[in-house]
């Protein structure tokens, strides 16, 4: 009697760990597996016929239904029905716990289930943050990088799942894709100052929560701009301090397919080699013409990594520009075929923290044609510009990542 109390006690206490601590869980490798470095080793849980040996027959499929469910007494498991077979238990890596929405391995802060409840609206500009608003760089839904080939580019990129950059922001003149944006807070939108210099503020709209153009989305908010500002020492010519902040007319309303990306503090230093990732909306490969810009551009959110390249390979590799070694930031491959492009100007260049939130590194700003070999990408580097942000703004909601997070000069 003793024993089966103790395993009763024993049950309880595994499932309250699971499900109620899962925001210290899920930063905890399982045994000696080692965390997924990038998002593109978590992966999409497909429904598939291989495997039958961990099939049991403890899980009512008849009652459940088939498909993906949720183990009730381990939200980090679930399980497979599938016709004419046995329930089969899966198991999740590395702290994932599995999502029913999606049908994914998912973090336990992102799950609308007794793990957690971060679905809620809210806006820190209309009365504060409550306690289970989304944290900055922390997507309800994980992105998938997949190395199909078949799929659309960003310049040798792939389609994003929809709502895995929650901050992305597209920007709109005058009804059509322009430039690129990331969401710092509710009010405030960071980008390029290249798109908007010299150009009528009335025109722009910022479109949040969007992952095709062509479609229009129900959860997308599309929200006018009332201020624009440059940075003093804004050089058309050079793109020296090419950012701008653009301040919305009305709060954002954040949720789980709108939030804020991190920023860095301002010692911050991604080590060359270290991969991050760009997005956008920008062309799939190099336009020969003006007119062509806007037929090459994506429908959908596109998405690739990209490694970080010296300051003395840039200069080497870009010799006709004049890189600023404190406010500039080069990405791309020796071999090129992976690139931002015409209309990803003003998205983000963005590296994961080891606590895993995705920060801002860099603005896309320049580069000499798109994706060729030996030619990196210029983007203007985040760190730099974190303490003028801080001025301009003034938002008490603008989001930063401890200093603490950079833990060697090779990854943060």
């Amino acid at each position: 009697m003793e024993k089966k109390e103790t395993r009763i006690l024993l049950a309880i206490a595994v499932f309250l760990l699971t499900c109620q601590g899962g925001h210290a869980k899920a930063l905890t490798p399982r045994g000696d597996a080692a965390p997924p470095r990038f998002l593109s080793d978590l992966y999409h849980l497909m429904l598939t016929d291989e495997d039958s040996g961990e099939c049991t027959g403890t899980f009512d499929c008849q009652s459940a239904g088939l498909g993906f469910h949720r183990d009730p007494h381990d939200c980090s498991e679930f399980y497979m029905c599938v016709t004419g077979r046995p329930s089969c238990h899966r198991t999740c890596p590395w702290g994932l716990h599995f999502d029913t929405r999606y049908n994914i391995c998912n973090w336990p802060w992102a799950l609308d289930t007794q793990c957690g409840n971060h679905g809620e609206v809210y806006s820190p500009s209309r009365g504060g943050v409550p306690a289970d608003a989304p944290a900055c760089g922390m997507p309800a839904l994980r992105s998938v990088l997949s190395y199909e080939p078949a799929r659309p580019k960003i310049v040798g990129g792939h389609e994003a799942v929809p709502g895995s950059w929650p901050w992305m922001v597209g920007v709109q003149l005058s009804g059509g894709h322009y430039c690129g944006g990331t969401l710092i807070s509710d009010r405030w939108i960071v980008s390029a100052a290249h798109c908007f210099f010299g150009r009528n503020l009335a025109l722009f709209e910022a479109v949040l929560g969007e992952h095709s153009i062509q479609t229009e989305e129900s959860y997308e908010q599309r929200i006018e701009l009332a201020e624009v500002i440059f940075h003093d020492d804004y050089d058309p010519k050079t793109k020296r301090n090419d950012i701008a902040l653009l301040r919305l007319a009305e709060p954002a309303r954040l949720n789980q397919r709108v939030s804020p990306a991190c920023l860095p503090e301002e010692d911050v230093n991604v080590g060359s080699g270290s991969t991050c990732v760009v997005t956008g909306w920008g062309d799939t490969e190099e336009p020969e013409t003006q007119y062509d810009v806007y037929q090459l551009m994506s429908d959908v959110l596109l998405e690739a990594e990209v490694p970080i390249v010296s300051y003395w390979s840039c200069r080497h590799r870009l010799p006709g520009y004049d890189v600023d070694r404190t406010s500039q930031v080069c990405a791309g491959y020796t071999e090129g075929g992976v690139d931002t492009c015409q209309g990803d100007s003003g998205g983000p260049l963005m590296c994961e923290s080891r606590d895993g939130h995705w920060f801002l590194y860099g603005i896309t700003s320049y580069g000499e044609g798109c994706a060729q070999p030996r030619t990196p990408a210029v983007y203007t580097r985040v760190p730099a510009m974190v303490a003028w942000i801080r001025a301009h703004t003034g938002d008490s909601s603008a989001t930063y990542i401890p200093r603490a997070v950079p833990q060697a000069a090779a990854t943060v």
